[in-house]
C-alpha cells in the first residue's frame, strides 16, 4: 500500500522564510557596519596623512628660513591680513625646483581662503612661492589641502606667544613657530597642532 508523500505545511514554510530572512539581514547588517568602519578609517588615515604632509612641508620651510636685513620682504609675517585672510609668509632656501635645480631663496606664503570663482562651505590652504633673485620668474600659485575649516599661527618672542608677526618694525625672527589648523575629516573637525624652531641665521 502506497504512503500518500508528506510535504511542508504552510506554516513551516513561513517560519523557514522569516527565519532566513532574519539570518540575511543579520547578514547584511554586519557587512554593511564593516564597510562603514573600513570607509571611516581610510578617510581618517588620508585627513592624517595631509595634516602630516602639510606640517612637514611648512615646518621644512620654517626650519630652512632666510632674513637678509636689507631685504624688507624677506622678513617673516604672519596673522591675520587686511582682508581677514589668515597667512603665514617667509623667505626660505627650502623652495620648490624649477627646472630641474632649485630656485635659491624663494618667498612662501600661506593662506586660507576661497578659491577665486567657488563658493565651497569650508576653505582651501593655498601656497604661493616667488624667486627673490630671478624677477624673470612668476609665482607658482596652488592648492594645498581643501576642507580646513581653521588655520591660525603663533610665534614665540622672548618666552611670550604672540598672534601676529613682526610686532614692530624692527623685530629679528620669532624663536618658534605654532602652527594650528581645522581639518574636516568624515564632516568633524579634527585640530591639528605643532611648533616648529625658527633658526637664528642670515646672510653670511
Amino acid at each position: 500500500m502506497n504512503r500518500p508523500q508528506q510535504g511542508f505545511t504552510l506554516v513551516e514554510i513561513l517560519v523557514a522564510v522569516s527565519i532566513s530572512s532574519i539570518l540575511l539581514v543579520t547578514i547584511y547588517g554586519v557587512f554593511t557596519t564593516m564597510s562603514n568602519a573600513r570607509i571611516r578609517v581610510e578617510t581618517a588615515g588620508e585627513g592624517y596623512h595631509q595634516a602630516r604632509v602639510i606640517f612637514d612641508r611648512i615646518g621644512r620651510e620654517i626650519r630652512s628660513s632666510y632674513v637678509d636685513p636689507s631685504a624688507q620682504e624677506t622678513r617673516m609675517q604672519g596673522g591675520i591680513d587686511d582682508r581677514g585672510t589668515p597667512f603665514l609668509a617667509l623667505a626660505t632656501t627650502a623652495g620648490t625646483p624649477r627646472h630641474g635645480v632649485t630656485s635659491g631663496v624663494v618667498l612662501v606664503r600661506y593662506e586660507l581662503r576661497q578659491a577665486v570663482g567657488e563658493t565651497a562651505e569650508k576653505p582651501s590652504l593655498f601656497r604661493s612661492e616667488t624667486p627673490v633673485l630671478a624677477e624673470d620668474e612668476s609665482p607658482i600659485v596652488y592648492r594645498l589641502a581643501s576642507g580646513i575649516e581653521a588655520l591660525q599661527m603663533r610665534f614665540l618672542d622672548n618666552g611670550e606667544w604672540r598672534e601676529e608677526w613682526p610686532p614692530d618694525t624692527s623685530s629679528s625672527p620669532p624663536q618658534a613657530v605654532e602652527i594650528s589648523l581645522s581639518l574636516v575629516i568624515d564632516e568633524t573637525a579634527v585640530p591639528f597642532r605643532s611648533t616648529f624652531e625658527v633658526p637664528d641665521v642670515g646672510p653670511n
